[in-house]
């Protein structure tokens, strides 16, 4: 449904849409607003993350027929977004979790926190229709969005769809965090309108989500581990049991490591406080990783041709000294002609959360029942 996955939309836009003529769009919305589905609204009225300028009077779903929320669990944080059908966010909320979560208590304070958002907007929980659940692992979807064995959130190990639906008191989808990275920056982001794009996710790991004519990529055991690439056969031992993964040179933690000797223990904003200042040891750790992304990202760039490269998480506050190092190991590595176009997402802390606002909007039942 064109309204569902891009919120607002003016008349003329349905119709090129749907390819069919005006008259016939007219006739269709007139009658979908008599059956309350649909209401008038200003197409640049409406909040939704990349709208600007006037555009004219639109149509969007009746935003008061239901609410979906998205849910982004991290290593330390939860957060949740709740929007209404209209596609406008009503509210927010964040908590942060203790380091290695069991899911029995996150599902808890999750349960709360929906709630607490819930009452802050004015929503009653029967207007709810779903959620979109994010987590850092593997998801295997052919077994009820069930989690597998992750080392970042072992507290999670064998969680199924059906089982965080019991906790939440609602119809929930699961997916891997940076498939939803993805999909959030997909719909509503730095890759709106694109047809093929990678999301990669700069933080704790590196992560990526994949969408491919105009279709999140999902499998088995997830897409886009390239965090997980083998980049030096005898580098130092990953988390996953391998040797000389990405994420043993790039992510987060691994680029602290690489600083101990000179810095001591640093945390991100101290990272981010040496960059800063122009300290030219951090500044060529930071490069390094951000050029071994790039380089991966070249390989996957020969075989998908994405229109979009978007970066994403912790480490995009680093600005130019990650995407300038990412966009010219994809040129040199890549063939001419088929160069992505490299920017930042666009929906600060809330891509993933967003995400899992477009799998429950896509994905719900409910909308089977007005089609």
């Amino acid at each position: 449904m064109a309204l569902r996955d891009n919120g607002a939309m003016t008349r003329a836009e349905l119709a090129r849409f749907a390819g069919v003529a005006p008259s016939t769009v007219t006739a269709l919305v007139r009658d979908l607003i008599r059956d309350g589905i649909v209401v008038d609204s200003f197409a640049d009225q409406t909040p939704t993350m990349n709208r600007s300028g006037r555009r004219g009077q639109g149509v969007t779903l009746n935003p008061s027929a239901g609410a979906v929320v998205g849910v982004d669990f991290g290593f330390r944080h939860l957060r949740v977004v709740l929007c209404d059908l209209g596609h406008n966010i009503v509210a927010a909320s964040e908590v942060f979790l203790n380091e290695g979560h069991e899911a029995n208590v996150a599902l808890g304070i999750t349960r709360d926190l929906i709630d607490q958002t819930l009452s802050e907007a004015g929503i009653p929980r029967a207007s709810l229709i779903g959620a979109g659940v994010a987590l850092p692992g593997p998801i295997r979807h052919e077994a009820s969005d069930q989690v597998l064995s992750s080392s970042v959130l072992p507290g999670w190990n064998g969680v199924t769809s059906t089982e965080i639906e019991r906790r939440l008191g609602l119809p929930v989808r699961v997916d891997n965090d940076s498939n939803l990275a993805a999909l959030g920056e997909h719909t509503w982001g730095s890759a709106k309108g694109t047809m093929s794009c990678i999301v990669v996710k700069f933080h704790s790991g590196i992560g990526s989500g994949l969408v491919v004519n105009g279709t999140l990529v999902r499998s088995m055991g997830g897409v886009g581990e390239i965090g997980h690439t083998t980049v030096d056969e005898r580098g130092p031992l990953c988390r996953c049991g391998k040797r000389g993964c990405l994420d043993s040179f790039s992510s987060i933690p691994s680029i602290l490591e690489s600083l101990r000797p000179q810095h001591g223990d640093i945390n991100l904003r101290e990272l981010m406080g040496l960059l800063g200042q122009g300290d030219l040891g951090a500044i060529r750790v930071v490069s390094d990783a951000a050029e071994l992304v790039g380089t991966v990202l070249a390989s996957a760039c020969n075989l998908l041709a994405p229109q979009k490269i978007v970066v994403v998480g912790a480490m995009t506050e680093a600005g130019d000294v990650i995407l300038e190092p990412i966009r010219s190991a994809i040129a040199r590595n890549i063939g001419p002609g088929s160069i992505p176009e490299v920017v930042f997402g666009s929906l600060g802390n809330r891509h993933t959360a967003m995400g899992g606002v477009a799998m429950a909007l896509e994905e719900n039942e409910w909308f089977a029942h007005i089609a």
